[in-house]
């Protein structure tokens, strides 16, 4: 029976749209465009209308799922222990005070010992006494001496060269750690004269009165003086002796102390430079002086005028 009923209003719902199709036809040949829309979309309306609804199937109910088991409980996790409190950090140390520096005393130097300085060959009593003169009495002393302190020693002694020559600081070095020479041999066996005998420098002369320093205009030409060359004036101007007049002024202990100390022990005594100076002092000259003016003396100056 729903079978009939339902074809029956498929039949009936053809016959009407087909009826519509025919009717718009129509329509359309006789009615203006617009109208022609309203009439064609009224029958479509209708036919949904009365078109019966169909009603969906209800879907099938589902299988009811199998509750799923609980899960089991997760186990307790320990609670973390607790940090360890940081340990304090030690105080900084005061840092120790120093010690005040014991300033430790230096070793005095040994007093030195008076040596029998006649045990090195050339050294006789007058070179000792005048050795022992300048502050030297050991042997150690004599074995520090530079090669400076030979040459000036040397002059002092009026006996340039002698030093290296015969080897006064080799001799030294020995006898200074207590060892001997064959030349110190014959001396402690009495066998050298020139040896024997208390140190004696014999008369040393006074020291003459000097200047600190050259007068305005520098000093006199000195070399015009008998004996006094480029080299010898260099050395009196050192000692502080500028001027003729300053050694026309000298005594015979001032000559020795002069000689000894130039090198030349007796040289001014024996050159007369005392009395040579008194002349020139005044303005006057000598035949030594003449002949440096007239560039006769190569190892003289001229005086600058």
């Amino acid at each position: 029976m729903t079978t009939f009923i339902i074809q029956s209003l498929l039949l009936m719902a053809i016959a009407y749209i087909l009826g519509c199709i025919i009717g718009c036809i129509l329509h359309r040949l006789f009615v203006s465009p617009e109208k022609a829309a309203v009439a064609a979309a009224a029958p479509v309306a209708a036919a949904a209308a009365v078109a019966p609804r169909v009603e969906p199937k209800p879907a099938p109910k589902p299988e009811p799922k199998p509750e799923p088991k609980p899960a089991p409980a997760p186990a307790p996790v320990a609670a973390p222990a607790p940090a360890p409190k940081p340990a304090p950090a030690p105080k900084p140390k005061a840092a120790p005070k120093p010690k005040a520096k014991v300033s430790k005393p230096k070793p005095k130097a040994k007093p030195l010992t008076k040596d029998d300085l006649k045990r090195i060959k050339g050294i006789g009593p007058q070179n000792e006494g005048r050795l022992n003169n300048e502050g030297v009495i050991a042997f150690q002393q004599i074995a520090d001496w530079t090669a400076k302190d030979q040459r000036e020693m040397g002059e002092r002694l009026a006996f340039p060269g002698r030093i290296e020559r015969e080897e006064w600081v080799k001799q030294a070095k020995v006898l200074a750690k207590g060892g001997t020479t064959e030349f110190a041999k014959r001396v402690d066996k009495g066998e050298v004269e020139s040896s024997k005998g208390k140190a004696n420098a014999g008369n040393m002369g006074k020291k003459p009165s000097t200047m600190g320093s050259a007068p305005a205009g520098g000093g006199d030409n000195l070399t015009l003086i008998d004996g006094v060359g480029n080299a010898l004036e260099k050395k009196l101007f050192s000692l502080g002796i500028y001027t003729f007049d300053q050694i026309s002024k000298w005594s015979k202990d001032n000559e020795t102390w002069v000689g000894n100390e130039i090198g030349f022990p007796g040289r001014p005594e024996r050159e007369n430079w005392v009395s040579e100076a008194k002349t020139l002092a005044k303005g006057g000259m000598t035949e030594h002086a003449k002949r440096v003016e007239r560039g006769e003396i190569t190892s003289s100056r001229k005086t600058k005028k």
